[in-house]
């Protein structure tokens, strides 16, 4: 008797099928064997891989394998299947109602990750461990539909005392496996069960159109991840001009490779392996030069590994590769060879914005997202726009988005655009979003830090796929930006305090630059005051103006909390409001020279002077030579930073044991 025949019978036939198969499953736990034709060849096949793993057919219960932080990341890994399966599985959920049916989804190797189900049913399923973490694998829980498909890789049905284990037998089941589309790997398995008296024949066609419908949803995601892995290669290739690249999947699996790269393979006579989803690498291999030498054929070597990472987990990257005698270690393009002119618009020589500007050329080499970090005014925009112009070019866009302006109400639109009639007062002809404008250039989001977590939502989906969908239409269009993102918060404290995604975090933060607030670099602030006064002389019309050396002195140790941007408002103010050709003291604001000691600024110098043991600072020797301007320049560093001097050392550019011999030779010891 075929169990698809079975629907729901009478009880007389569903007796005899019971009792048929009972005494085959009697004559097989006790002789090993029954009599062909007794009970269908598949579950016959089950049967014996049960007997063979030494399955113990009165067996209890399923073992539970992941429970807690177990199961947790055991989910976290089958997130993108359950994602996938929510749709189906509402679908499911509404035909199943009322129906003492349960719906269950497994991982590849036949675990539970999620069940659900006739709320009348929850005692049953709770007794036989039909529960996220318990393992229906064959192995473990003997003839199942889960576990049967998972070894099987197709669809089947189990019913009644068709199972192996005594304790499942009241269960009639029916399972479909979920397959990759791409290279046919068992992603996972949904079943539709219930008890065998509410047995329908349509359980196991809801459970493969089911199976259909996740897969369908998944290649789709897969599809998508691979455009943003393809634009992601495009800006990156171009610094492996001379070798052969091949670029991976999050599975190894080959998406596209260059020219040398085919014939490199080519020379081998192994073209086939660089076909578009050829798994050249095991994922777990991904980044292990062992294994890639085991993996290639002994004439190519592999000389690097990108790995391009999202979320945290690699999602593919690039593999390098050179004929073996040609095969040397490769490096990146030298950041010199990168124009550096955007740079020169940053004002300083200081040590300390001497090394951003370094580090901000060999950022612009990447195409990886870069987050700066910096207190309000110090200058995060300059050194966006120069990490662009130095990568990208000046003709590139830059687009900038001030996401603390932005409104929880318009903050999607402004990014992703949206369609006519979007929403009420949307302009007829729609508006593209920042992303589309910023398409093969730059996106500039600052002070991202202020985006609320709804708005994160969306930010880091367009960022992971690079796809962006107007609000109000449904077609997807590609785009190509470099993130560069500033804020002037701890984004870390932001993320433990719940205010920060963290996944968005981990993905802007690629490449990072912390810009150094002015008070730590002092020496730049005599350079600045006199741009910003020649600035203000052009746009004012007026003579240029200079500093006294008091104001200059008093300037240097005022900490700016709100940096140059600070700095230029007070000497704007100072410029204006005075006729002098030579600023002084006299013209600070109120609240600087409060700050400074209440106006009696020469005071001020003397009393901090002294705390180091030293008269004044025109009382030390031979201040026009270099010995003195240098003995003053310590001076300076070690007064604004109140003797702190590992912090002097860095910001001069000098080892801490030179600070301190220096220090002893010029008597500016502390008492």
């Amino acid at each position: 008797m075929q169990i698809q025949h079975l629907g729901r019978m009478p009880i007389e036939s569903e007796a005899s099928f019971r009792k048929q198969v009972d005494i085959a499953w009697t004559d097989f736990v006790n002789k090993g064997e029954c009599r062909p034709g007794q009970v269908r060849d598949v579950i016959h096949d089950s049967w014996q891989r049960c007997r063979k793993r030494g399955v113990e057919f009165t067996q209890h219960y399923p073992p539970m394998v992941a429970s807690g932080a177990q199961l947790d990341v055991l989910k976290l890994e089958n997130e993108e299947l359950l994602l996938a399966s929510r749709n189906t599985w509402q679908m499911l959920s509404d035909i199943l109602s009322d129906s003492e049916s349960f719906l269950t989804v497994a991982e590849s190797n036949g675990v539970l990750l999620d069940v659900c189900g006739d709320p009348h049913l929850r005692e049953s399923l709770a007794g036989q461990r039909i529960a996220p973490g318990y393992d229906w694998s064959e192995s473990c829980t003997g003839t199942n539909a889960v576990g049967t498909a998972v070894a099987l890789k197709k669809p089947v049905e189990v019913h009644s005392v068709e199972h192996f284990c005594e304790t499942v037998k009241i269960w009639s089941c029916s399972a479909a496996p979920i397959i990759d589309a791409i290279d046919g790997d068992l992603l996972g398995v949904i079943d539709v069960s219930t008890l065998n008296h509410a047995y329908s024949a349509q359980s196991l066609a809801l459970a493969m159109t089911a199976a259909r419908q996740i897969e369908q949803t998944l290649h789709s995601r897969e599809l998508a991840r691979n455009v943003a892995l393809v634009d992601w290669f495009a800006g990156s290739v171009g610094r492996w001009r001379q070798d052969g690249v091949v670029l991976l999947d999050r599975k190894g699996r080959v998406v596209t490779a260059n020219e040398k790269a085919k014939s490199l393979f080519a020379s081998e006579h192994i073209e086939e392996k660089l076909d578009k989803n050829y798994r050249l690498l095991q994922a777990e291999s991904l980044g292990a030069v062992k294994d890639w030498e085991e993996l290639l054929p002994s004439a190519i070597v592999p000389v690097a590994y990108e790995a391009y990472n999202r979320d945290g987990r690699t999602e593919g990257g690039i593999l390098v590769i050179r004929p073996r005698l040609a095969a040397v270690r490769p490096s990146l393009s030298a950041p010199q060879a990168i124009s550096a002119s955007a740079l020169d618009a940053i004002a300083g020589q200081s040590p300390g914005i001497l090394a951003l500007k370094d580090r901000a050329l060999r950022l612009a080499v990447s195409s990886a997202p870069v987050l700066i970090q910096g207190e309000t005014g110090c200058g995060k925009d300059l050194f966006a726009r120069a990490v662009h112009c130095a990568g990208s070019g000046e003709g590139a866009p830059f687009v900038t988005v001030n996401c603390g302006a932005l409104t929880r109400e318009l903050a999607v639109s402004e990014l992703l655009g949206y369609e006519p009639g979007a929403f009420a007062g949307a302009a007829p002809k729609g508006r593209v979003g920042k992303f589309e404008e910023a398409h093969g250039g730059t996106l500039f989001l600052d002070e991202v830090g202020e985006l609320p977590l709804d708005v994160q939502v969306a930010l880091l989906r367009v960022i992971q796929d690079g796809v962006v969908v107007r609000l109000g239409g449904s077609t997807q269009r590609t785009v190509a930006v470099r993130i560069i993102a500033a804020t002037n918060r701890s984004l870390a404290v932001a993320v433990e305090e719940g205010r920060f995604r963290e996944d968005l975090y981990y993905r802007l933060k690629v490449m990072s630059l912390d810009v150094l607030p002015l008070r730590e670099r002092p020496g730049d602030i005599g350079l600045l005051a006199h741009l910003f006064l020649e600035q203000f002389a052009l746009a004012y019309a007026s003579e240029p103006r200079q500093l006294d050396s008091l104001l200059l002195d008093a300037l240097c140790q005022y900490p700016w909390p709100g940096n140059v941007r600070e700095l230029r408002a007070v000497l704007e103010s100072m410029f204006v409001m005075s006729d002098a050709q030579t600023l002084s003291c006299d013209e600070l604001p109120a609240d600087i020279t409060a700050a400074l000691g209440g106006g009696d600024l020469d005071a001020l110098r003397l009393n901090q002077s002294q705390a180091f043991g030293g008269p004044a600072s025109n009382a030390l020797p031979g201040a026009e030579t270099l010995d003195g301007l240098e003995c003053e320049a310590i001076r300076k560093e070690l007064i604004l930073h109140r003797g702190n001097r590992s912090k002097v050392a860095r910001i001069l550019g000098i080892s801490r044991s030179t600070l301190y011999r220096k220090i002893k030779s010029y008597g500016l010891e502390e008492d």
